[in-house]
């Protein structure tokens, strides 16, 4: 990588400053070397300065043999991966990369390394994410900073997926599953179709729990509710049985 670090962000800006990227990338607006990446959540600005010369940075061989020589097992097992990415992402890249081949890696060549692994086994994995949020700035226990929370919470998309939640009909059921749970909120009466017109018991219930009726919707197969309904069917249950006690 040759330039500075304002050529860099201005090839920055000539390829993605168009109407196809603006919903992602914005430009400085002060002519600093800085950009901006709009992220779902919160756009979030970077500053250029620094970046060619710290990416141009090498990791000393002499450190590498260091750490090469540890007993901790698990250390070893980081060297092995880390190596074993380089020499991968260097063999697919030969034909292109062959002069770079003859250097040494930088940092800014083993982070890319990394992060080319790292996207293929998302990639080939089925991922769940743990969020964790940081009471306070100190990490003290007890020690509850709202303002701070709400702002994690809303960087990590966590209001927009409740907002996504509440506007849709995050919980179903198929008619099976509801009528076998719930046949009891109804009198015998109805339970006569049950198994044939277990759609009919199933609409019955509902009728009978479920006042509301844009807090669920029916489908060809399944019942669809609005977040919090199942927990207030489950509440009509505790009512009626203690009724019945």
């Amino acid at each position: 990588m040759t330039g500075t670090d304002e050529s860099w962000v201005n090839k920055l800006n000539q390829h993605f400053v168009t109407p196809k990227h603006e919903k992602f990338y914005k430009k400085s607006r002060f002519g600093k070397p800085a950009f901006t990446v709009c992220h779902y959540a919160l756009d979030v600005t970077y500053d250029s300065d620094g970046f060619i010369e710290k990416n141009q940075d090498t990791v000393p061989e002499e450190q590498l043999d260091v750490l090469l020589g540890t007993t901790n097992t698990f250390l070893k097992d980081v060297l092995k991966s880390s190596s074993a990415v380089q020499a991968k992402v260097s063999t697919e890249n030969a034909p292109k990369r062959l002069a770079l081949s003859q250097k040494k890696p930088t940092l800014g060549f083993i982070f890319k390394s990394s992060l080319i692994s790292l996207m293929d086994t998302i990639n080939s994995t089925n991922v769940h994410y743990i969020r964790c949020i940081k009471p306070n700035e100190a990490k003290r226990p007890w020690d509850f900073n709202p303002q701070m929370v709400l702002s994690q919470l809303r960087a990590c998309g966590v209001l927009e997926t409740i907002k996504i939640s509440c506007a849709g009909f995050p919980t179903r059921w198929t008619f099976d599953e509801f009528a076998s749970r719930y046949y009891l909120l109804v009198h015998s009466n109805y339970w006569s179709p049950m198994p044939g017109d277990i759609r009919g018991l199933s609409m019955e219930i509902l009728k009978k729990t479920i006042t509301e009726k844009d807090k669920y919707q029916v489908g060809l197969t399944k019942i669809f509710f609005r977040p919090g309904m199942v927990s207030y069917i489950l509440s009509v249950v505790l009512i009626y049985s203690s009724w019945h006690i």
